[in-house]
């Protein structure tokens, strides 16, 4: 079958591959319909991500059908639709079993590499599914795939943050970085009803994509964005703020831009061993910092696609390109100069 496949460092191409089996009795071969291209995919591509090899399958963004289910499946036929979730948890740990699947010492990741569960990713015809009764969801027959394709990683990601923002009606919310992610968390937000969600980002595709959404964008290029945000807010501050970036000088330049009593809640990915944070400024101000890690997409994504069900969120409206699977090299180029904003690839 073809796959989009790890060659080298900062090189990818569509090749031949074996075709997925049955490994496990929990396991579904799933035929893809649709697949993405994540800013994580690029973690790998760059060698961030150690233990992947020359010949691994990469993606974990997808939707498709049951192809094939093993004997200890429960809940899945095959020609079933469904959507998977980019983490698959074990389901019978301790935090599986309170809900917080995110947190998993077992989890596993599409495309990851042997640090990760060594499955092989989703950017293919077909993909094998480990613990499908868990990572597998069902697609409502009224969402399309590309609907549903993104609550499965960056939608639900974005809720995640948004939630652990603990945002309420008619507060101020800013939501740095206008990435993919960023983007889903401004919709997340505004499904909470605040007053306003300010976009900050420096691009100006996207904060004009930002504003489509339903945000105010803020050019960080052209504004001091604390002295910003205070003064639209009688110089309190933003109540609570969602750190999509995942650079150590956007979380520095949030403590500036959130009130005192204010909310933290980042979802950007963080790397760097450590970091000197302004703990006196923190203390003043009594403010919430929160790492939200790795999103719980198992655990949150029934509310997620019943908001994409009921229109309150468009997740698809990103999507900058649609491109057949062979020429997903191409899409990565794309991506990686950010001339894409969100590719989708069909088999």
């Amino acid at each position: 079958m073809r796959a989009l496949v790890f060659t080298d460092f900062d090189h990818v191409e569509v090749d031949d591959v074996a075709e997925p089996q049955i490994e496990e009795p929990t396991d579904c071969v799933v035929q893809v319909t649709r697949t993405a291209i994540c800013g994580s995919d690029l973690h790998v591509v760059h060698g961030r991500i150690p233990g992947v090899v020359p010949g691994t399958v990469l993606g974990h963004e997808f939707v498709g059908v049951v192809d094939k289910v093993g004997a200890g499946v429960q809940r899945w036929h095959e020609g079933d639709r469904v959507l998977a979730s980019f983490i698959i948890p074990c389901g019978d740990c301790w935090y599986c079993r309170h809900g917080f699947f995110n947190r998993c010492p077992e989890c596993r990741v599409f495309g990851y590499g042997a640090f990760f569960g060594d499955v092989a990713g989703a950017q293919a015809e077909r993909v094998r599914v480990p613990n499908a009764d868990i990572c597998l969801h069902a697609l409502d027959p009224s969402l399309g795939d590309e609907q549903a394709l993104f609550a499965g990683d960056i939608f639900t990601t974005g809720y995640d943050c948004a939630v652990e923002a603990r945002i309420e009606r008619g507060e101020t919310i800013v939501v740095q970085g206008c990435g993919p992610v960023g983007l889903m968390a401004i919709q997340a937000a505004l499904t909470f009803s605040p007053a306003t969600v300010y976009a900050i980002d420096t691009v100006p595709d996207r904060l004009q994509k930002a504003k489509e959404l339903g945000a105010l964008p803020v050019d960080a290029a052209k504004v001091h964005v604390p002295s910003f945000i205070q003064d639209a807010t009688d110089g309190r501050g933003a109540d609570a703020l969602l750190e999509c970036v995942g650079a150590i000088p956007a979380l520095l330049g949030s403590i500036d831009i959130v009130r005192p009593g204010g909310r933290i809640s980042v979802i950007g990915v963080y790397s760097e061993p450590e970091i000197e944070l302004p703990l006196n400024v923190m203390f003043v101000k009594g403010l919430d910092l929160k790492f939200c890690g790795t999103a719980n997409i198992v655990g949150r994504w029934d509310t997620a696609l019943q908001l994409i069900r009921d229109g309150v969120a468009d997740p698809a409206a990103i999507i900058s390109q649609r491109l057949p699977l062979d020429a997903a090299a191409q899409g990565y180029e794309l991506f990686e100069s950010r001339a894409a904003l969100k590719v989708v690839l069909t088999p």
